[in-house]
């Protein structure tokens, strides 16, 4: 049925990430199709959404461990770069361009969300709107 309009689209559609579930465990596990989103706790952490909470991730099967990879569908969001940055910078700050070609900490939230941090490297992985 190649014309039939709305239903789920196939997974090459969208933003899918690899997250790590921190509220993951044997006795609680994360099933497919959970609502979750983003964690401030470190990179590329994720949890279950609590009661009222905006769903930012879909977890696209079971994990049942905290440092289990797990493949997420990502909503609000269009694609994740890397970027160099300059100043002090965490997981979960939004960025602005800064005058050399990366990106700094944003006075106010804007939409893109640090994911990563690599102190190293001195670069970011940003998820952006």
């Amino acid at each position: 049925m190649l014309n039939k309009r709305g239903g789920i689209l196939p997974d090459d559609y969208g933003l899918s990430l690899t997250v790590f579930a921190q509220d993951a465990t044997n006795v609680a596990p994360i099933k497919a199709g959970a609502p979750m989103k983003l964690a401030t706790t470190g990179a590329y952490h994720a949890v279950r959404c609590a009661d009222g909470d905006a769903i930012q991730l879909v977890a696209k099967h079971g994990v049942s461990d905290p440092d289990a990879p797990l493949g997420v569908h990502a909503y609000g969001y269009s694609r994740n770069n890397e970027f160099p940055y300059t100043g002090t910078i965490a997981v979960g700050d939004s960025v602005v361009a800064n005058a050399s070609g990366g990106v700094k900490k944003a006075s106010a939230a804007n939409g893109s969300y640090v994911a990563l941090v690599n102190t190293s490297k001195q670069t970011v992985e940003v998820l952006l709107p």
